[in-house]
């Protein structure tokens, strides 16, 4: 566009300089470098400088008595090339530097949140997260999936409040998630353990997160464990039902008294799947104001792997909302082997 508009302005000063006699706008040629600067570096600036240069003592061949004028054109249009490529190499610096930030950025974030394994145990497991911060990769939501002696064990969480305050609340729990997995024995221990490293980390009383614990073994016995957080989903077939788990007190305000029941156990079925999120899904909202009919959509998705599921529960949710305002997450676990459907076997 840009080239297109410095072309079009050099071909209209010298289409009225030859082709009218009333319009002479040569002093209009100092506005081709200007504009070939919005998009390029000096070399371009610099050959349309020349350019501009050229043509205007062009003109002055069939008006000799303008050179005053082309004198003081020249110099104008020298000043503005030359203000352009400091301009444009200030720009570039600019650019690599937020490149660079861009990138350490990224990095960290990648470091934070680790990439789901497509494979744990007897699960095929995707997740997908959005963040609510635009250009951020991470947020107040966190999740992790971990391979133990006791079977799979995962984590979905959402921590209140937002920005980087919650970023480094959410890296605390993970770091600590990460720490206990392999050697808590039960569920209430984990979150025990979670609990207590993310007390040394608050300073508001009033802090928290809640927390969705899983543990399936390798039978494909299921355990889960609510921290004040919602439930699992868990779909078989077209069916989606929550996975049975008794409600507790958020991570930052558990007490010994208060540690949950032992959670009954589910038997998944192969091609059972388990879908853990965050509220920025379950209560996203139309224009309307209608919630997000989660469970609905997460039956249209059955048949669907891991990654599609997740991806396009995601997307779907966006789009029912408009956009959101608040950090959304999802995780998927699919048991086994899907089950053959009958009609095609047969």
């Amino acid at each position: 566009m840009a080239l297109a508009a410095a072309v079009l302005l050099y071909g209209l000063v010298v289409g009225l300089q030859y082709g009218t006699d009333g319009w002479h706008l040569p002093s209009v040629l100092v506005a081709v470098p200007a504009v070939v600067a919005l998009a390029f570096g000096p070399p371009a600036i610099l050959a349309s400088a020349f350019l501009a240069v050229a043509t205007r003592w062009a003109f002055t061949l069939s008006d000799p008595g303008r050179t005053g004028a082309a004198v003081g054109t020249t110099l104008v249009i020298l000043g503005i090339a030359a203000l352009g490529c400091f301009v444009v190499r200030r720009r570039e610096r600019s650019a690599a530097r937020l490149v660079s930030v861009a990138t350490v950025a990224e990095t960290a974030q990648r470091a934070v949140l680790r990439p789901v394994p497509a494979t744990v145990g007897g699960f095929r497991a995707a997740a997908n997260y959005r963040a609510a911060a635009r250009y951020a990769r991470i947020g107040g939501d966190l999740y992790a999936v971990a391979d133990t002696p006791a079977g799979l064990r995962a984590l979905i969480g959402d921590v209140r409040g937002k920005g980087l305050d919650a970023v480094a609340t959410a890296a605390v729990v993970l770091g600590a998630f990460h720490e206990a997995v392999l050697d808590a024995p039960t569920l209430d221990a984990l979150a025990d353990r979670l609990d207590a490293s993310l007390r040394r980390h608050l300073t508001d009383p009033e802090s928290f997160v809640t927390a969705f614990l899983l543990e399936a073994a390798p039978d494909g016995t299921a355990r889960g464990l609510s921290c004040g957080h919602p439930a699992a989903l868990l779909l078989r077939g077209t069916a989606v039902r929550e996975l049975p788990a008794p409600p507790g007190l958020p991570l930052g305000l558990r007490t010994p008294a208060a540690g949950p029941a032992p959670a009954p156990a589910t038997l998944l079925h192969p091609g059972d799947t388990l879908l853990l999120y965050t509220d920025g899904i379950s209560e996203a909202r139309d224009r309307d104001g209608a919630f997000y009919p989660l469970p609905d959509r997460l039956a249209a998705c059955a048949g669907l792997p891991p990654q599609a599921l997740v991806d396009r529960l995601q997307q779907d949710a966006h789009d029912f909302a408009g956009g959101t305002d608040d950090d959304t997450a999802l995780l998927a676990l699919s048991w086994g082997p899907a089950a053959p459907d009958p009609l095609r076997s047969a």
